[in-house]
């Protein structure tokens, strides 16, 4: 969906990554323009109703604060359970607030911050 120098990054319609912070698009860079590009701009994913509905390869973004700005996104890397409920979903992400984590499961990360606000995408 674009590629710089053509399009404009910080139009949520267009979803690049360039060698430097001014090649890169906003929607590549931030969580919540991620959102607006993947649900609302390019239709890429759909809205799951309950986190432990996620899937591999589905996306979980976080609003710690409540403020109605996605400030996390996390990609679901492992499940356990076959059915449309998982007894455990496993996320792996990166973020300034902590170091890079692989397959930390969901139960401690919800336990970790319980008032933040949950926006679960099926990819």
């Amino acid at each position: 969906m674009g590629s710089w120098p053509w399009e404009d990054r910080t139009d949520n319609k267009n979803w690049f990554y360039g060698d430097y912070t001014w090649t890169t698009s906003y929607s590549w860079a931030a969580a919540e323009n991620w959102y607006w590009f993947a649900a609302h701009e390019s239709g890429r994913t759909s809205y799951i109703d309950n986190v432990w509905k996620l899937w591999v390869t589905d996306v979980l973004q976080v609003d710690f604060d409540r403020n109605d700005n996605i400030s996390h996104s996390m990609f679901v890397t492992d499940r356990v359970g076959s059915g449309e409920r998982a007894s455990e979903v496993y996320l792996t992400y990166h973020s300034g607030r902590e170091d890079n984590k692989h397959n930390r499961p969901l139960s401690s990360f919800i336990a970790t911050h319980p008032d933040a606000w949950y926006y679960a995408h099926r990819t």
